[in-house]
């Protein structure tokens, strides 16, 4: 199939999805919640522990906008993601930062996306307020301090997925996505612990597709490593940041050598992932 210029263009706007976030002007309970909402204080009072933050912050009031394919930075907060995108991940927004440092929330972007920190890029978080309340902010930072470690019933989840067989269950990008360029890092979440031994260019590969071939596929160079503190995901990042085009991930789990939890169970099957990233505003 070839594409031509004009639809070329046509599929890059057909995957546009453009979402937009801002505050209610309603003010917030003790839980980080909006007072009168259906969610206000449902889930308990608020602890250091990750179901509880999911619970009270993340679901009520951050997947407002960080939900599905058009997340901003990619960065999805409901309770199948959360975990997998913030624990050990680069900020899209400042690099140099984990969005959560396990032990360091002085060094956590998420942590200071909150508290409205010098050095952030964009607004304080929720956008546009109402923001959270120290209180609030102090339990994420508890959380963090103690190791950022993934909650008692989640865990119990994903006990029951180790026992089934070594697989991707999440990805950022997700399949079909589009885009704002400049895009500087994938994530592919897995259900195991990954043999680290195993994540490398012969692995995991990113191409750029040609838009006017797209059987044609042109190899992109890449570092790829486990999440820091959370050995079930794998960042890869582009040697330079990814701009206006559409693109592939592979994982490669079939033949000698290929991609394998820490127990050597190799992972079932071969996978890609394509998306598409459009000029930024």
């Amino acid at each position: 199939m070839r594409w031509t210029g004009r639809s070329r263009g046509l599929a890059l706007l057909a995957l546009l999805a453009c979402a937009g976030c801002a505050g209610n002007g309603a003010g917030l309970d003790q839980n980080g919640q909006p007072i009168g909402s259906e969610s206000s204080g449902a889930s308990g009072p608020l602890t250091a522990e990750l179901q509880s933050i999911q619970a009270n912050v993340f679901t009520p009031i951050c997947t407002r906008c960080h939900i599905g394919a058009s997340a901003p930075e990619g960065l999805r907060l409901d309770a199948a993601d959360s975990y997998n995108l913030l624990v050990g991940v680069p900020s899209a927004e400042v690099p140099s930062l984990l969005r959560v440092m396990p032990g360091d929330p002085d060094e956590s972007y998420l942590v200071l996306k909150l508290q409205g920190s010098a050095g952030i890029v964009g607004g304080q978080m929720p956008l546009g307020g109402p923001y959270l309340p120290q209180s609030t902010i102090d339990a994420i930072r508890q959380w963090i301090t103690n190791g950022a470690p993934n909650s008692a019933s989640m865990e119990v989840s994903s006990s029951r997925e180790s026992a089934r067989a070594f697989a991707i269950v999440g990805t950022a990008p997700v399949d079909g996505a589009h885009l704002s360029a400049p895009l500087r890092q994938i994530v592919v979440a897995f259900n195991h612990e990954v043999d680290a031994s195993l994540v490398n260019d012969t692995n995991i590969a990113l191409e750029q597709i040609d838009m006017t071939d797209t059987t044609t596929m042109q190899p992109l160079p890449i570092h790829a490593a486990l999440a820091t503190g959370n050995p079930s995901v794998i960042v890869i990042l582009p040697r330079a940041a990814l701009g206006p085009g559409a693109y592939r991930v592979s994982v490669r789990g079939t033949g000698g050598g290929g991609l394998a939890d820490v127990d050597a169970t190799a992972l079932a099957g071969d996978h890609a992932f394509a998306f598409a990233v459009e000029p930024g505003p």
